[in-house]
């Protein structure tokens, strides 16, 4: 299928590496103009140029970094027509554990740099070409994640964004994605967190989990990366405030 997409101009938040990095390169692959955001300017700028894209070297979790990687982006291609809205994990523990400053940090990094990442890039999306906004969000929206009280507090509010934006920001699309077990540095390091407690390998930890999975296996960020990029589409031009889980069937839980 031929998902329409061929000069859409995007911008990627976390396109660096990971899930973000997956969407960016189906996005790539599929003829978009691809914009990739990330705190690490060497990361960032092998995978602009791998991908023929462009390297926007911010970091959404200060107060005028979503700003500052919009305008950029808009300068390099003339104007703006999807956003992929991904951030950084928040800090993992439980609620005892978790200090002032881990949930500061948190809500900066996975809250309010969405927030601000909207703000800046609705103006240039309303003057697009089919507009349209993918957030990044976990299986938290659907089923809290143990330790993760961070994320199964701020991800839901996400998903209530999206749910009243639908509205308000029309006919600009917007959805979300839920995804569970993705091979990510991020999944990595949780299953190196959840071995330490439990005294046993990350290997045992990752067998453990996808034992859980009816697929039997985590995920790959191109087939995230697949799902993104139709959402994102001209292909799924009547599609708005859904919130889609691609888990390998994890989380049991009714839509």
């Amino acid at each position: 299928m031929d998902l329409g997409l061929t000069g859409r101009r995007v911008l990627v938040g976390g396109g660096g590496s990971g899930i973000g990095n997956g969407i960016a390169s189906v996005l790539a692959a599929e003829g978009a103009r691809v914009a990739l955001i990330g705190r690490t300017r060497e990361r960032i700028e092998g995978e602009a140029a791998r991908l023929g894209g462009i390297a926007v070297a911010a970091d959404l979790g200060t107060p005028d970094g979503p700003a500052e990687a919009v305008a950029a982006a808009v300068a390099a291609m003339g104007g703006l027509d999807l956003l992929v809205v991904n951030t950084g994990g928040p800090a993992s523990g439980t609620f005892d554990a978790l200090s002032e400053a881990d949930w500061d940090n948190a809500i900066n990094g996975t809250l309010r740099s969405v927030i601000r990442l909207l703000r800046a890039a609705l103006p240039h999306l309303r003057e697009g070409r089919g507009p349209a906004i993918l957030i990044v969000l976990s299986s938290s929206v659907r089923e809290p994640i143990p330790a993760l009280v961070t994320s199964n507090t701020l991800r839901p509010g996400l998903a209530g964004l999206i749910k009243s934006l639908q509205t308000e920001i029309a006919p600009i699309r917007i959805n979300g994605l839920a995804p569970g077990r993705i091979a990510t540095d991020r999944i990595a390091f949780l299953d190196g967190k959840r071995a330490e407690v439990a005294g046993v390998t990350r290997e045992e930890i990752a067998r453990r989990t996808q034992a859980t999975i009816p697929l039997g296996r985590y995920g790959d960020p191109a087939e995230i990366g697949r799902v993104g990029a139709f959402l994102l589409s001209p292909a799924a031009s009547y599609v708005t405030g859904a919130i889609v889980p691609v888990d390998g069937g994890m989380i049991k839980a009714l839509p």
